[in-house]
Order: C-alpha cells, then structure tokens, then sequence
C-alpha cells in the first residue's frame, strides 16, 4: 500500500481560515478567499439558469404544450437509483403542471438498459409525446422508430454523447453544448427541468431525490452538485415522503442524514428492488404519500436488500474461488470470474469487490443461452473501453467508459480473450498501476484535533466523489490493541499510541485481516470523528488504510513523487540477493559502502538497504566513520523482521523469498 499526499495541500491561508484547512481546500481545487466562500456557503441561488441546457428551450415547449392538450406523456426511466429518482421527480413535477403522465422503467433482466423497441411498440399507441430521464442519448434506432410510430420524443441523460445523436424532437445533456456544469446526473437534469417548469418552488420540493441520485450515482460533489447534496440533506431530514422516511428508519439512519448514509444505506436499498426484480417498487417508495403504503414498500425493499446482499455475498465468494489462483500467477494483470445463471444485477458489484480487493481489472460473467455476459471493472490508469475495443473480434458486445464496461463474448473465446487482454495490459500500463494506493491530506498530530476543529472540518461536507473526505496521515504508531469484530471478523477494532504517546481509539472497516498481518509500528490514513456515546465526546479514527511503518520519514516524501515508486523500487532487494550481499560480508572487509557497492554490484542505496536490514535483524554492527562492519553472532531470523524491508515490500507488495 502506497501513501500520497494529496497534490496542491498548500497550507498558504485563504483569507481567514487557518493554514490546515486552507490546505484542505487548495487540495480541492479551491485556492482563492471567493472560491472558498462560494464552496463553503452554498445557496440554492447559485443554481444556473436551466435554460442554459442545450434543448431545455423546445423540452419545455413541448411538456407545456402536451399538458395544455391533454396528451399523455410517458417517462421512460432506469432502473437504478439515479433513474428511478430522476422518473419520480419529472412524474411529480409533470403532474403539478397539469400533464398526464406515466412512467415506465424496464427491467434490467427482460428488457435491458435504455429504449427496447418491443417495449415502444407495445405502448406507443397509448402515449402521444415519450421522454427519457437518465438514458436514450445514443437510442438511435429506438429513437427513430418511436417517431415513426406518431410520438414525440425527448431525450434527457447525462451519459458520455455520441458521435451521432438521435434525431429526436429534442435532445438534452449537460454534456453537450457549453453548459456551465456539465457533470450533473440524470435526476440532476430532470431538477433543471423542474427549475424551467415550477422555479425554485419546484426544485426545493424534490431536493431530497436528487441527492439521493446525485450520490448513488457517484457524479462528483462540486459545482451544482454540492448545492444540490446539501440542500437535499436538509431536506431529506426533514421529509414528508412517508417511504423515504420508513426506509431511512429501516436502515438505520439516526439524527441528520450525511452523504454516507445516501452511498451505502439509501442508495444500495433503491438500487436493490432493480436488481432483484422490478424497480417500480422503489418508484412507488419515493412517490406515494401514504403511510401504510410507504412502511410497506420501504419492508420490501429492506427484504429486497438483505437478500441482495446474500446472493451477492454467494457470487463474490465463488468468483474468489475461481480468482485466488489466477491472482497468484506471475503477470497476470486480468481477473476473471464466471458462473452459472448468475443474477447480471450483482456481477457488477462482485466485479467492483473484486478490482478493490485485488487492485486489478476484474471481469464477472454469468453464462446464459450460450453467451458469457459480464460487467468489467478496473483500476486506475488501465482504461476498460480502449482495451475491449483492441479484442472487438472476440466480442458479441461491449460498451462502457475508462473504468467500468460491460461485455457479451462466446464462452469459447474466454482464454484467448484473457491472454489478449493480458498482453495488452503489460504492453500499455506500467507496475506502478497494480499498487493499491490511499491519499491523504496532511499530517497532523492526533492530540490536535477539538470539538471546534472537527465543527469547521464538517464544513466540507458533503464529502464523496470530487470532495473527498478529508484524510490523514497517522505515522509511525504503536498498535497497542488490534481485535476482528463484525460478521466473520470482518472489521478491525483497534487502538494506538502515537509518538507522542497519545492514544488512539478507531475502527477500520473491512480490514478485520490486517490484525494477524501487522508488524509493531504501523502507519494509518484516517479520518477523525466525533462519538458522543453515553453523552461523552471522544474522538476517534475511522481508518481508511493501514500497513506497516516508513521507518524513515526521507522515503514517505518519496511516495509522493512522480517517481517515487521507481526511486523506492530501486532500494528494494529480494531474500537472494541480500543473501549474495551477506555471504560478501562473510569473506571480505570493506573501507567503504562505494567498494562494498562495486565488489557486490549493487548501487549505493541498495547497500544502504540491505545494511540497514542485517542491521535491524541483529546480523551485523555497522560504524560509519571510518567505515566498517562487524559480523554479530547469527541468529534465526527472516528479511521481512527488518521495518525497512517490511516497508518496502508493503509498498511495492514484492512476495517474500526463503529467510536468509
């Protein structure tokens, strides 16, 4: 595990704000006093004028037109979170201003993603005007044949546009023409649509889905975004959806609801009723104002997510069955998986477990009617979509963008696709890619942190993709107490002392392993938090990373260099060759590390290393001026006792050879 500062965390103060926090936010991109004010006291009034969307001009035209004759319209959603928000909230806004309106969200195991032409013609001849929300923009024969059929067609989405766009009677995304904001969600366009209809009136009445969709849907938390997430927080704490507020008591949310609680508690329940089964449940959820109803259809969905998670937990421990073996194997770069009538919901979330756990691409297939169909997931700087069209020969189908994809293949062309996608992999990324990597802001110590510091911290919230939050560095600590707790010992309890002899409470979640694999000085990536248990504030460190310590403060700045990893990678020697550098030590005296370097054929710093480690396992005793070293007593010992060599092979997660 590679550590990294954050780039731009300059501690130069933007007006007022104390240095650190200044640091914090030119690491985001905000570097002068106005940024700053404008990204900490967002307002609603900030939102852009929403005809300033390319097409939103002719969309409202012809929704005021239908709803002034009385046509009826259909919403074509998705089926996932942003979809079924962006359908709800266009259904609401569409049936204030008088418009007949009707949604329909296929389903993702009959009919797929998108505009599925036997569904069109099965319901064209019961809707006069067709609007999509969160998909359509490269429907280009669904489009023209729904304009055959007699109906009007609008399309609204905010995927990646292609070349040639649907000749629909109105096309909208942010990503086209010069929007100022171009990285807003599907139900984030259909908000701009209520803006254009209903005015600020409209919009702070469905604030509460877009932020769910805006966070589920992992579009980055600035610009319009940030205002929409933390408006709609507000009112999310506040709402009188009768579903909304059962789920959110199903799911555990106690007091205001943060971003986290949309990532991991409301959104994964929304997405679970399309993956499981039909999403209009969920749709019902969000828009019924019915009590019983509402605490009915939130039970359902708790039960569609508990059951979610059991057959999700069921495929990703297959998937790793299959995967141990090939992720052990020299060169390997490709992970794959396949299965059995698979549910093709959840091979996308095994996909991203398993690219998480392995940092490497990995590909889930679930093999059905003779076809392999899979969901593809990948690292940093290996880019899917340019990769998959190198093997289009092999592929019935495929799709997506740099780092998630989607593919159909013949199961019979599985190993040469492997060993062309492997080929690839070396040919166009480097070694660095496959080293998992955690960013930190800062390095603070523990013992700074108040109540009134984490008060001004909490001001970056929402924090998720784009904002992240803030994290920082723990060096060189003494773990005092590490204890698995949570299902199957998942997680890691764990307590600290840091240099400065400050202890440390925390919880590192999904890390229950790192307990029997820790040496005993660790650095950690955290994020403080406050716990009022029993009415007593603490705080503590929910850790994001941890590993064995730097034990030289010179090579943590390395890792945040362009060429850190290769400057560390050259200090790094294998069991066998410290072995050839020791047996040198055994039959000759050195007057220097120079001479000892040449006659070894090493480089300087790869002596310092391996003196350095027979130094800290007891081996030798090493004097500097005049140079000398004297051989200790030998004693049983490994390479990896010594905290440099257990450093770098954490870092560049080299496999440990036979003890010297």
């Amino acid at each position: 595990m590679r550590f990294v500062q954050r780039k731009g965390a300059d501690p130069l103060p933007l007006g007022d704000l104390p240095d650190w926090f200044s640091a914090l936010l030119r690491a985001r991109g905000i570097d002068t006093p106005e940024a700053a004010g404008a990204f900490l006291h967002p307002s609603l009034e900030d939102l852009h004028d929403p005809f300033l969307l390319e097409g939103m001009a002719e969309t409202v035209r012809r929704l005021q037109k239908a709803a002034a004759d009385g046509d009826p319209v259909l919403i074509w959603g998705d089926y996932d979170a942003d979809g079924v928000c962006a359908a709800s909230i266009l259904l609401e806004t569409l049936r204030e201003t008088g418009a007949r309106a009707d949604v329909f969200i296929p389903s993702r195991h009959r009919d797929g993603y998108g505009l599925n032409a036997d569904r069109i013609r099965e319901l064209a001849g019961r809707y006069r005007l067709l609007i999509t929300v969160d998909c359509g923009i490269s429907a280009v024969a669904e489009t023209a044949l729904a304009r055959e059929l007699g109906l009007t067609v609008l399309l609204t989405d905010h995927h990646e546009p292609p070349e040639v766009l649907p000749e629909a009677d109105a096309v909208m995304d942010p990503l086209l023409g010069s929007y100022p904001f171009p990285r807003l969600c599907g139900a984030g366009v259909a908000l701009k649509i209520t803006q254009a209809l209903q005015g600020m009136d409209g919009v702070r009445k469905r604030l509460d889905l877009a932020a769910i969709a805006t966070v589920a849907d992992i579009v980055p938390l600035t610009g319009e975004n940030r205002i929409i997430v933390r408006e709609g927080l507000k009112a999310l704490a506040e709402t009188n959806r009768p579903g909304l507020r059962a789920l959110m008591q199903l799911a555990g949310i106690q007091g205001p609801p943060r971003s986290e609680d949309l990532a991991f508690r409301i959104g994964p329940r929304i997405n679970a009723a399309g993956r499981m089964g039909e999403a209009d449940p969920a749709l019902r959820l969000l828009t019924t104002r019915d009590e019983a109803e509402g605490a009915a259809l939130a039970r359902g969905l708790e039960e569609n997510n508990r059951l979610r998670q059991e057959e999700e937990r069921g495929i990703l421990d297959a998937a790793r069955e299959q995967i141990d073996a090939d992720a052990q194997e020299p060169g390997n770069r490709i992970l794959i998986a396949r299965g059995e009538d698979w549910n093709p919901g959840l091979i996308g979330l095994a996909a991203g477990k398993i690219c998480q756990q392995y940092h490497r691409p990995a590909i889930v297939l679930t093999l059905r009617d003779g076809a392999a169909v899979g969901s593809c997931r990948s690292v940093p700087g290996v880019h899917l979509y340019r990769l998959l069209s190198r093997c289009e020969d092999l592929l019935i189908r495929y799709g997506g963008h740099e780092q998630a994809a989607g593919i159909t293949i013949d199961p019979a062309l599985l190993p040469e696709f492997r060993r062309r996608m492997n080929r690839l992999i070396r040919e166009s990324c480097g070694e660095d890619l496959f080293i998992p990597e955690t960013e930190y802001d800062l390095a603070l110590p523990f013992r700074s942190w108040t109540a009134e510091r984490l008060s001004l911290l909490e001001k970056l919230e929402p924090t998720g993709c784009g904002n992240p939050p803030p994290a920082f560095l723990l060096a060189n600590a003494a773990p005092q107490a590490l204890r698995r707790v949570g299902r199957d010992g998942a997680h890691l309890k764990l307590r600290l002392a840091d240099p400065e002899g400050t202890v440390i409470d925390g919880i590192a979640f999904g890390q229950g392993e790192e307990a029997d694999r820790l040496g005993s000085r660790v650095d950690a990536v955290y994020h403080p938090v406050r716990n009022d248990f029993g009415g007593r504030i603490r705080i503590e460190a929910q850790t994001e990373a941890l590993r064995d310590a730097c034990p030289d403060p010179g090579l943590l700045a390395l890792e945040s260099r362009e060429d850190g990893l290769r400057l560390l990678r050259e200090r790094c020697l294998t069991d066998g060759e410290l072995r050839q550098i020791y047996r040198l030590l055994r039959v000759r005296s050195f007057t220097s590390r120079r001479e000892l370097a040449e006659a070894a054929g090493f480089t300087p710093v790869q002596i310092g290393t391996a003196l350095t480690a027979f130094r800290d396992t007891r081996l030798i005793r090493v004097e500097e001026h005049p140079f000398s070293v004297t051989l200790l007593p030998p004693v049983p010992c490994r390479m990896s006792d010594s905290p440099l060599i257990r450093y770098l092979r954490s870092v560049l997660r080299l496999s440990d050879e036979a003890g010297s």
